[in-house]
Parts: structure tokens; sequence; C-alpha cells
């Protein structure tokens, strides 16, 4: 399984906690561990939620754990794991194959614990507001890439060819995306397809298409990425990035001073390509 550096900092600051508890990593020490990366999203639960760690904290102290329970192994941790903290990130590693993607990152950690309906574990969350913790972690999200100081990067030489779509490009790009990722998009796509200028990328190899990158089409609101997608037998290979600065190079000569990414999944891919951040939530409380 791969996972994102961010989901890397969690779990090893989940076996820090376990370290000094249980030796066993508990579905607690992850969301723990979530607390305790204070970057992007794990950050804003952290401020939206101050006192969230000293509640966890005080009910590892009060849960009465197995004493038998001696866990196993399980990489990349070097403490011994529970079975629950296992089905946490199966139910994870599933949740992120449901939605095509290659590398497990925080939200699906920490959609899977509250998933997992374990005694400890409901014992350990009960009473939070568990629906605003995935609106902040697991949901997809919104971001923002300003280009006032954008460059337009160099990339590696390769076989794959990048251009902009043609009208005699319509009907294979929605066959790609159809079988690659649904229906979902094709209004989106549509749109695009409709303007003089059309404002989407394409990724070719010598079969055909391999992906595809546009802004400006969903909703037909102007200065918005998305969506994008390559097939999953092409990712891990920079063909996702190269789209998207394709697409930012564009939207830079037209003007806008920013590009907004709605509805992000893997917001660590946006924040390592290019500087995107998370648009923070507004609550009207804090809890």
């Amino acid at each position: 399984m791969r996972y994102t550096d961010r989901s890397l900092r969690i779990l090893k600051y989940a076996e820090m906690e376990a370290e000094r508890t249980t030796k066993i990593v508990y579905p607690v020490h992850l969301l723990l561990g979530v607390l305790l990366e204070r970057t992007s999203v794990c950050a804003e639960l952290y401020i939206n939620y101050p006192n969230l760690t000293e509640i966890l904290n005080n009910r590892v102290k009060e849960i009465q754990f197995d004493k038998g329970d001696e866990g196993f192994n399980y990489e990349p941790f070097t403490l011994n794991i529970s079975q629950t903290t296992e089905r946490v990130l199966v139910h994870a590693e599933n949740q992120m194959k449901r939605f095509k993607q290659v590398y497990l990152n925080e939200g699906h950690i920490v959609d899977a614990i509250f998933k997992v309906n374990d005694r400890l574990t409901r014992a350990i969350i009960d009473g939070l507001d568990v629906s605003r913790i995935l609106e902040i972690v697991s949901l997809p999200r919104d971001m923002v890439v300003s280009l006032k100081d954008y460059s337009f990067p160099s990339f590696p030489k390769s076989g794959i060819t990048i251009r902009k779509a043609k009208q005699k490009d319509a009907s294979s790009l929605k066959t790609f995306i159809e079988k690659e990722f649904g229906n979902g998009w094709l209004d989106s796509i549509e749109n695009g397809f409709l303007q003089e200028d059309i404002p989407i990328f394409i990724a070719l190899d010598g079969e055909g298409i391999i992906g595809f990158a546009c802004f400006d089409v969903v909703r037909r609101k102007k200065g918005l990425f998305g969506p994008m997608g390559t097939s999953f037998s092409n990712r891990i290979q920079g063909i996702g990035y190269t789209l998207l600065h394709y697409c930012l190079g564009e939207m830079k000569e037209i003007g806008y001073e920013f590009a907004v990414i709605g509805e992000a999944g893997p917001l660590e891919f946006y924040e390592k390509a290019c500087n995107a951040v998370v648009i923070p939530k507004k609550f009207t409380d804090h809890r």
C-alpha cells in the first residue's frame, strides 16, 4: 500500500502516542496522530477543536483496554497494532480504491476510524461531532492557487503528447471519461466543447487518450480548475502534474490571478504540485 507523506507522519505520531500509553496502536492513536499533524486540514481540525486532544487522551486513560492483547506486526508500523486498527487501515484502503486513488491519505484514515464499528472506538468517539470532523478532514475540499507569481515548470521528455482538445476529440474523450470515471463529469466536458476556445487539455500515447484536465467548464464558472483524471494504469507518471500545469499556465495567460480547485480529493498532490491551499471551512461555533 502507498501512503502520502502526511499519512506516514500521522502513523508515526500515532506510534508515539501508543508508546507512551498502551504500547499497542489503537484507532484512537490514529486520531491523535491526525491532531498532531499540524498541516493542511489536520491543522484546521486542531484549530476547530482545540480541546479534542485532551478529550481523547482522557478517554484513553479511562477505557479498559484488553491487557492480554499483544497486537501484531503491520507495516509500516514498528509497534504492534490492534486488530481494530488493522480493520481501520483495510477500510481506508478500500475507500482509496473506491475513488480510484493510489495513495492512502488522512481523509481515508479518519473516515475509516468512524466507520469501523468497534466497542473501544465507539467509547472513545462518543459525543464527538463526527459529521464536522469528517467535513473538515475526509470530504473533498476546495483549494486555491495564486497565479500572480506563477511560472510554468519544465517537464522531462517523455513519449506522452499533451495538447489542447479539438472538436474531433469530443467523442473519444467522453468515452475515455465514462470508462475510467463514470458519467458524472460528462456535462462539464460538454460545456468545454461548447466554447470557442476549448479549455481542455488531453494526454495521448500511441493508443489514444490516457488523461485530461480542464478549467472553466464546471457549471461554466470562470477560474475554476477541473475536472482532471488519468487512466488508472498510467498513474504516478507525472501525467496529472503536467496536465494541471498546462491548464494553470493558460489560466495565467488569460489573466486570472487565482485558480480555484473545486472539491479536490488528493489534497497533498495539489499542495506539492502547485502550492495550492485548502480554503478554510467557516463554522458558527467552536466546540
